[in-house]
């Protein structure tokens, strides 16, 4: 009995997320997620006592898979250019599989909300790693925050701003995923110095 509870559960973990992240009905009610899942709303509320913990659990577990994934790669023994494109591709992946995750992070950020548990501590030595390859001439030298910071809004910006971009550019649902199959040559092309390209 146990392990079908445990199943249902992870159904309904994985329907919301699905929901909320995919398709961005953030304000789902815990009986859109049931009526997607299969469930009865009661079942929902036996493991999650409200709609808002429902989402915070949901939350919680697709942020911190994406952590972990940006940690896995960055904190990678690879190449540094090959470890960039690993990442490009993981975050890529991760944003064409939930494309308003990131919105909603950004929302919760903005009211207040910490996240305290996040394993952030592969930022550190990514900095001194980024300031090795500036020092070797590998990437244009100035303050390594820059560089991160521009490696992920060069990823994240085309899913945030989704609907702006198709309006200003006249892009239907197949031009614009078109555009975000070029990112990653876009990416590399402009975070890495020309000459270091092959």
């Amino acid at each position: 009995m146990a392990a079908k509870d445990k199943k249902t559960e992870q159904i309904i973990i994985d329907t919301a997320m699905h929901v909320f992240f995919t398709e961005g009905r953030l304000h789902a009610t815990t009986q859109d997620i049931a009526d997607a899942a299969g469930v009865n709303r009661t079942l929902i509320h036996y493991y999650f006592k409200s709609r808002d913990q429902l989402f915070d659990a949901v939350f919680k577990k697709a942020r911190l898979e994406s952590i972990r994934e940006s940690q896995s790669v960055l904190g990678a023994a690879l190449p540094f250019r090959k470890k960039i494109e690993q990442f490009v591709d993981v975050f890529l992946t991760r944003l064409q599989t939930y494309p308003y995750l990131e919105i909603s992070m950004m929302t919760s950020m903005h009211t207040g909300h910490q996240f305290k548990d996040d394993p952030e501590v592969f930022i550190q030595p990514f900095l001194h790693e980024v300031q090795q390859e500036m020092d070797k001439g590998t990437i244009q030298r100035s303050n390594p925050v820059h560089f991160i910071m521009n490696l992920f809004s060069l990823v994240v910006y085309p899913f945030i701003v989704k609907p702006l971009n198709q309006h200003l550019f006249g892009l239907n649902e197949q031009d614009y995923e078109k555009i975000v199959k070029e990112r990653k040559t876009v990416i590399l092309n402009t975070l890495f110095n020309q000459s270091s390209a092959n």
